[in-house]
């Protein structure tokens, strides 16, 4: 009479747990039950698998040989398996996941295009919010992960966080813009006109802005209210800073198109305005199998759009003209010179 793999299970549990009791109660069976499945091994076997000793029970030299060759057995089936459950997991069901406003925008819109294309019977909900209400969500368990900024997770110990690199910003102005042209400015040079900001702004990056509010000598400057705008539509954003002094905030791949076709200027950048995203789960929940592929997409396009915007800042980071006096005078808006364009 062949084994089952249960069977196998058995034989495996005992030789763990040296001792019928706590096998019987690892497995959720009587010991008498276990007995007689081990007996009926040791029939099939045709040799006895254990003995009683004083450490407990203990294999016998033959028990010992049979054992290793069913571990592989119980494995690879175990292995089969979570495959087959995997894919069965893939074909179809739902993803609820969430995305800071840059994050959803950028990166995540490209993770989610590429699963939906591989997996297009599983219906995905994105939750676009700021990092405090997805971390609500995700404890309410809404959503499964999230992708946002983290920098103000440090102390959450229920959290599982994936550090993402970080990504340069760049500060934009559209074209003809009063600042235009006058080389590489800081972030408090234009607090003389109102920022716009798709997210609201995190305290590692609030900071250093009330800071150089506090010492700047213009009192327009100092008393402007920052950021003027916040409005989580990316479009909505790169609208209003094209037909305004407004002044934004993003990565360069949020506006390849408006750079490459001169409507938006970059005008400098903070180290403090880089991104500093992440991506987040419960850590006493695993993923679902649907949830672990997405985040591989995520990952995968973060390592894209990262590799895209280095190429993107070397074409488009301002720089000071060279052997200008330290006190040049301001170009005319518009004269800033771009770099050529990079061969494919």
């Amino acid at each position: 009479m062949p084994l089952e793999v249960r069977q196998m299970r058995h034989v495996l549990a005992l030789a763990d747990h040296r001792s019928f009791a706590r096998a019987a109660t690892a497995l959720g069976l009587s010991q008498s039950a276990l007995s007689r499945s081990i007996q009926s091994v040791e029939r099939v076997v045709g040799s006895s698998l254990f003995a009683r000793a004083t450490s407990g029970i203990e294999p016998t030299d033959s028990g010992r040989v049979f054992i290793a060759r069913i571990r592989q057995i119980v494995q690879l089936t175990e292995d089969l398996d979570r495959d087959v459950a995997g894919e069965r997991g893939l074909l179809h069901g739902h993803l609820h996941v969430g995305a800071g406003p840059f994050p959803a925008q950028s990166s995540l819109a490209e993770a989610l295009a590429q699963f939906v294309a591989a997996h297009p019977r599983i219906v995905v909900r994105v939750m676009m919010r700021e990092w405090d209400e997805l971390l609500r969500r995700l404890r309410a368990r809404e959503i499964e992960l999230f992708v946002a900024e983290i920098s103000t997770f440090g102390s959450e110990s229920d959290l599982e966080i994936e550090p993402l690199e970080p990504r340069q910003t760049l500060i934009l102005a559209r074209r003809g813009h009063p600042l235009a042209g006058r080389g590489p400015l800081r972030l408090a040079d234009g607090l003389a006109y109102p920022y716009a900001s798709l997210s609201r702004i995190p305290p590692r990056s609030l900071e250093p802005i009330r800071s150089a509010q506090r010492r700047s000598p213009d009192t327009n400057a100092a008393q402007r209210v920052f950021p003027a705008l916040e409005f989580n539509s990316l479009d909505a954003v790169k609208k209003i800073v094209l037909g305004s002094n407004a002044l934004m905030v993003a990565p360069p791949s949020c506006v390849e198109q408006e750079l490459e076709d001169g409507r938006l200027l970059a005008l400098g950048s903070e180290p403090f305005l880089n991104t500093h995203y992440g991506i987040v789960k419960l850590r006493t929940q695993p993923l679902t199998v649907a949830g672990a592929r997405f985040r591989e997409y995520v990952l995968e396009a973060e390592r894209a759009v990262n590799e895209r915007e280095k190429a993107l800042l070397e074409r488009w980071r301002p720089r000071p003209a060279a052997h200008a006096p330290t006190h040049a005078p301001a170009r005319s808006p518009g004269t800033m010179r771009r770099k050529p364009a990079l061969r494919a």
